[in-house]
Parts: C-alpha cells; structure tokens; sequence
C-alpha cells in the first residue's frame, strides 16, 4: 500500500489487526507528544506487539521522510506462517530483540547524553535506512522526537554544520561526513546496528571516504556519500562508531 509523510498507520490501543513491512518508507514509533523509541526501514516491521499476543501497540507508528510503500499482512496470516516456519519466527524473535537494543539506546540517549550527540543518532538512524545522504526532515519534527526545544536543534544543526558533517537546506540534510557523525554520537548509537548484522544479516552504510567528500555536488548539493555498491541503505559492511582522532578533535558539543 502507498502511504504518504505523516501517515498514521495505527496508533496505541488500536487493534493489531494487521504487520506492516517497511519497503521504501521510515516508520517511527513515536509516544503521543511524538517523542521517538524506535525507527524502522525495510530492515523489519512494526506491529509486533500483536504477534505475542498483546491487544495492541503502546506506541504511535507515523511514516517520516518521505512518501513511500509497505506491505500490510494481517495478523492472523503472519501468526499462521511463523508457526508453520520455525525460521521465519526466529527472524522475527530476532528483530523484535534488536529494536529492544535501540529502545534501550533511545532511553540513555535521552537520560545522558548532550543534544548534538542525540542529533547525530537521530540522523544516523535515518541515513542508515534511506537509499542516499538526503534526510527530508524539519526542526520542529527533530524537536519533538527528541524531546527538546527546536531552537536547541537549530543551534545544534548550525555547529554540526559548520563542522563539516551535515549540509542544512530547508527541509532537507545532507550527511557529508558520517565517519564525523559516528564520533559524536559514540556511546548512543550502534548497539543496535551491531547486534542486527550479528543476529540476522547486514544493515547499514559504510563511513564516507575522504575522496568521496572532496567531490562536491551539483546544482550547490553535496556529494552522495557515504552510500554503498548498491545505493542502499542494506546489505553493507559493519560501521566503525569510533571515528578518527581528528574528527572527533573537530566535534564542538552543544548543551541543550
């Protein structure tokens, strides 16, 4: 089914009538003051709640980014094929392990760490799963799912941007350098990713090259970094959160 930015595909307490598979679209879990606890790709699904039994979801599943396509499979028939495929239920064990380890990632994030490096998470979990560097976003969204006023977030994005790792235009970023981004949010990201590509397969984008940087774009845009042999944002080999020494030296943190 098509879905459009801003969709709501359920909210909490809604019957889990049905699971929804990701194609092309971002799903964010959100709480009802739109606070994030998980984003999804079409690494997973959303709805699992409703496969151990439970009534409904506590969260709000809102499609971010831009329009795009998920599957809708009821219930019943996902519930039906997992028992008589014991690998599809263990795939499926699995995911809802390693979005426990981003929620749980989520919650630290909020409780200890500075602003920037929670927007620099917050931008690594999309770029791992949209096909470019192109983020669709505004202030106010980062804002509200992170909990934080925007003129922190537009503070924060200025210095990020002058440190070279994102370019800001209006309601798009552009990550340059996700090697810088990965510094500075080290501690706060990664777990998940990790645990992903050691339980079920590969996931994610390599850091960006040096060369790959000093190409520039066209038309005032950045150049496509970061992205893989196939464009995606799957399938690619496991990311280094550690940085260099010399770009997490040019990190500046911002306090919110």
């Amino acid at each position: 089914m098509a879905v459009s930015r801003g969709t709501t595909l359920f909210r909490a307490s809604d019957p889990g009538e049905h699971i929804y598979f990701p194609v092309d679209s971002l799903i964010s879990l959100e709480h009802s003051n739109q606070i994030e606890v998980a984003l999804i790709g079409s690494e997973g699904l959303v709805g699992w709640p409703a496969l151990v039994g439970c009534e409904s979801s506590p969260y709000h599943a809102i499609v971010r980014g831009r329009d795009g396509t998920v599957l809708r499979i009821r219930t019943d028939a996902v519930i039906a094929t997992a028992s008589a495929t014991p690998s599809l239920a263990m795939a499926l064990s699995r995911f809802v392990n390693v979005i426990n380890v981003q929620m749980s990632e989520a919650i630290g994030a909020c409780a200890f760490h500075r602003i920037d490096m929670r927007v620099a998470r917050w931008l690594l979990l999309r770029h791992d799963r949209v096909s470019g560097d192109e983020i669709l976003v505004n202030h106010d969204e980062i804002a509200k799912n992170l909990g934080a006023r925007r003129a922190s977030i537009t503070d924060c994005l200025h210095v990020v941007e002058g440190n070279g790792l994102v370019r800001c235009r209006r309601g798009r970023i552009w990550v340059r350098d996700r090697t810088g981004l990965e510094a500075l949010a080290t501690g706060c990201y990664g777990a998940a990713e990790s645990f992903y590509r050691q339980v079920i397969g590969a996931f994610g984008k390599p850091a960006a090259s040096a060369s790959a940087l000093a190409l520039g774009g066209r038309r005032g845009e950045p150049a496509s970094v970061g992205r893989g042999s196939n464009g995606s944002g799957c399938a690619l080999p496991q990311l280094n959160p550690d940085g260099t020494p010399e770009q997490r030296k040019r990190v500046v943190p911002i306090r919110s």
